[in-house]
């Protein structure tokens, strides 16, 4: 959804593309969907990403990530020969283009963070995109190579083992955002570079995340309020006023946003929306609902106040504290909001008649597109290049 602001229905990656090598089912992001790394590859910037790649076996298909609009690329490889390298010490890297088996005194995230400076600073002089999915902080819960007392200064009292090394995984990763924004004031570029910090999900369920005095188990994977609600970090000096927005933003958003603050046009449909002018505190349209899918068969709507669910659920989502955000019931009286559900439920039954965009990328070889595919109006176009 980030990276083609588009439904999962649309795309048809229902699921987690994350098996390994696997000749029948060709789990792979088909070439012929535009991700943001074509879109500003195709406005004139260069383009890079590092970490995580997760939308295609590299050995079946090594034409990843660059046939997707990244220049350049180095990103961990999830599997190789049936094996599941580490992502962490020693990492397996597919490196533009290579297939890289690191000692185990390389930590991923910070060869990762490296290359992506590098990138940086060669290419300074020019529009770039780098685009940074984390490792940090999946599991394995792990201890990172330093900042550990740093971390600990900050715990506060009470927390199980889990919840000590995801903090210090935390402080690590905190560490890294902080080189790259270091780097950026280095190269002079700051003041001209927007970047954007979140996430994809909430945190495992074997973590308690302390809010003040709330204690919240984590909710990833599931289709809650502590599984799909996510920070959302926006910075661009003088352009963006500090402050904290309480309007809708999605993952999908992400590339017309982007786009339209680059002052590039997009040409292709999508259903994502430039959301833009949240960042700016201006007015604007707001999206007033959006759509949660996972795995196939578990869906939501909602809006500001509510969430119809696929099996009928219908949730008030309080927003006085974390407690009721967090701790929210089902609407019982069926009176209630009659208005309200009944808007949500037209627009669950739009998304379950989304049509997939191509069916051609299950069966056609590696290095082909196909023929043709639907864009959000059902109308048949071409596909990208």
């Amino acid at each position: 959804m980030i990276l083609t602001g588009l439904y999962p229905n649309r795309t048809g990656f229902l699921e987690r593309l994350d098996s390994p090598n696997d000749s029948e089912k060709k789990n792979r992001l088909p070439v012929h969907i535009k991700t943001f790394g074509h879109v500003f590859q195709e406005a004139g910037y260069k383009t890079a990403i590092a970490g995580k790649w997760h939308l295609g076996d590299f050995q079946t298909y090594p034409d990843q990530p660059t046939s997707h609009g990244f220049d350049e690329h180095c990103l961990w490889v999830q599997y190789w020969d049936g094996e599941r390298p580490s992502r962490y010490y020693g990492p397996h890297n597919w490196e533009n283009g290579k297939h890289v088996v690191h000692d185990k005194e390389v930590f991923g995230p910070d060869y990762y963070a490296d290359f992506l400076i590098d990138f940086m600073e060669r290419n300074k002089e020019q529009p770039f995109l780098a685009y940074f999915p984390m490792n940090l902080i999946h599991g394995p819960l792990i201890n990172p190579p330093g900042l550990k007392e740093l971390a600990e200064s900050k715990y506060p009292e009470g927390l199980g083992k889990n919840e000590l090394k995801a903090g210090h995984m935390v402080t690590y990763m905190d560490g890294i955002v902080g080189r790259l924004l270091v780097k950026l004031e280095e190269l002079g570029i700051r003041e001209n570079t927007l970047v954007i910090f979140t996430g994809d999900n909430g945190t495992g369920g074997n973590l308690v995340s302390q809010l003040g005095d709330f204690h919240l188990r984590g909710g990833k994977r599931t289709m809650n309020e502590a599984g799909t609600r996510v920070p959302f970090i926006a910075h661009w000096p003088e352009h963006i006023p500090v402050g904290k927005r309480t309007q809708f933003i999605t993952l999908m958003d992400v590339l017309p946003t982007m786009a339209s603050m680059a002052g590039i046009t997009i040409e292709h449909e999508i259903d994502g929306m430039d959301l833009s002018h949240n960042l700016y505190g201006i007015s604007g349209k707001d999206r007033d609902f959006f759509n949660m899918a996972f795995e196939g068969d578990c869906y939501f709507v909602r809006n500001d106040r509510f969430r119809l669910h696929e099996d009928g659920r219908f949730y008030e989502v309080p927003v006085s504290s974390n407690e009721t955000r967090y701790g929210m019931d089902v609407v019982e009286d069926v009176n209630q909001n009659v208005n309200t559900r009944a808007f949500l439920q037209g627009k669950l039954d739009d998304y379950t008649r989304i049509q997939q965009t191509d069916t051609s990328y299950s069966v056609v070889p590696f290095g082909t597109n196909g023929d043709n595919f639907k864009n959000a109006q059902g109308k048949a176009t071409s596909p990208s290049k």
